[in-house]
């Protein structure tokens, strides 16, 4: 698992334990560290990341996640995305 995102989220997920968690400087960093990946990588994006670089498309095991708590419908919803995509429910 691989996650691309904003400093919060990226950091949240490195403390949950998801060692391949980058932060989106640039294009060009993701763009690089996507070369890399097998197409069935699974990867999970802040939504800002996946319009920055559509590249992130064409991989099949892409979960896309709003960038900002306040997008979520109510926050079970990020609740449930997290546990599924990290396998442990995190407080938020």
């Amino acid at each position: 698992m691989i996650v691309f995102g904003n400093r919060n989220f990226a950091t949240g997920m490195l403390l949950a334990g998801v060692k391949q968690s980058f932060v989106f400087e640039s294009r060009e960093k993701i763009i690089d560290v996507l070369r890399s990946l097998p197409s069935d990588e699974f990867i999970i994006a802040n939504a800002s990341v996946v319009e920055a670089v559509p590249e992130l498309e064409q991989f099949t095991n892409l979960v896309s996640i709003p960038d900002e708590v306040k997008d979520f419908g109510k926050i079970d919803d990020l609740q449930h995305i997290i546990k599924s995509v990290v396998g442990i429910e995190l407080e938020v």
